[in-house]
């Protein structure tokens, strides 16, 4: 009997270290860390960099540009009725700046919160309608500096309006007046676009303050502290992928919003880079040349003070596009790695 025991025990064990070896052999390998799966927490610090740092890219140039407005505002007399408008516009465009600080306030809030995983709707939203009440102030502004009305002024005065419809119809709980409002959306760009390409409003201010002084030279930045001439495609691009985005919430609409979003920002980071670099620079020309030559002959020495402080700050935003720039990389990426798994299933 202790033999037959013997005998079982010993079948029993070899039983067990075959299956152990057959599990093991059928058993699939621990998932070796890939580069699609890391971005999620780099993404993250991307993000929260980049909002940052766009952040203070709105507010510090912008605090420059107010104390210079200020300074405009200053040196006008009420003598007509011209003045009186002049005056008026400049007013906006100090409004403006002021807006574009906010909106910058708004930009890191918006950062943080998507660190975080905190909600981020209501923050876009205010935003958004901070982003209208600012353009709004450029194109009546704009309407009241420009020696003779035009295509570019009026539809800066209407696209605002027209994005203020769309959040507005965004906001009701159903899909036909998202629809509408999407479609509104992209309508409102399309007219931004053709508005930045016509003007460029802050030149309008320092022109018709002092005209023929050589700050026509001066390349300024359009409405969103980039190159006038790639934020329209931005601004199309931006509001086609907030309509896919939240028209189609499914996983099959991901990879598109990926790449959208990506491409978006590839194009802002390298035009928020350029321009910024483009306009520093031009400053600094001006401030070397201002003891003997306008624009800044004559002025306070504060001025050139401010302007150097100006053309400084520019740097905030050529990092910011370099961010930028590696944040669509990682977008693409994940656009990559999002049409894979669709394909898989």
């Amino acid at each position: 009997m202790g033999k037959l025991r013997t005998n079982l025990k010993t079948q029993k064990d070899k039983a067990e270290a075959l299956e152990n070896i057959a599990s093991a052999s059928t058993a699939k390998p621990a998932a070796a860390p890939t580069l699609a799966r890391m971005p999620k927490p780099i993404v993250r610090r991307l993000v929260l960099w980049a909002s940052v740092i766009l952040g203070l890219g709105y507010i510090l140039p912008n605090a420059a540009t107010i104390a210079v407005l200020a300074y405009i505002l200053s040196t006008f007399t009420i003598a007509s009725q011209e003045i009186v408008i002049q005056m008026g516009g400049t007013m906006l465009f100090l409004l403006a700046s002021l807006l574009l600080m906010v909106l910058g306030v708004f930009i890191i809030n918006w950062g943080i919160r998507y660190y975080t995983n905190a909600s981020c709707r209501e923050v876009v939203f205010v935003g958004v309608i901070i982003a209208s009440f600012y353009l709004l102030c450029l194109g009546i502004g704009s309407v009241l500096l420009a020696p003779q009305i035009g295509l570019g002024e009026l539809l800066l005065v209407i696209s605002p309006v027209l994005i203020m419809v769309s959040v507005a119809l965004y906001t009701v709980p159903s899909f036909s007046f998202k629809t509408i409002g999407a479609l509104l959306g992209i309508v409102s760009a399309v007219s931004l676009a053709m508005a930045m390409f016509y003007i460029q409003p802050l030149k309008l201010v320092f022109m018709s303050w002092k005209p023929g002084e050589g700050w026509e030279n001066i390349p300024f930045l359009g409405p969103f502290m980039s190159l006038a001439s790639s934020e329209g495609m931005v601004v199309i691009a931006g509001s086609i992928a907030a309509s896919i985005h939240s028209l189609s919430p499914g996983q099959k609409a991901k990879p598109a919003s990926y790449a959208l979003f990506s491409i978006i920002g590839l194009v802002y980071g390298i035009s928020l880079f350029i321009g910024a670099f483009m306009l520093s620079f031009s400053f600094l020309d001006i401030v070397w040349k201002a003891p003997w030559l306008p624009p800044l002959y004559g002025l306070p020495s504060w001025i050139s003070s401010v302007v150097i402080f100006w053309s400084a700050s520019l740097v905030m935003l050529e990092i910011g596009g370099f961010v930028l720039i590696a944040l669509s990389c990682l977008g693409f990426m994940s656009a990559a790695k999002e049409s894979s798994q669709l394909y898989q299933t």
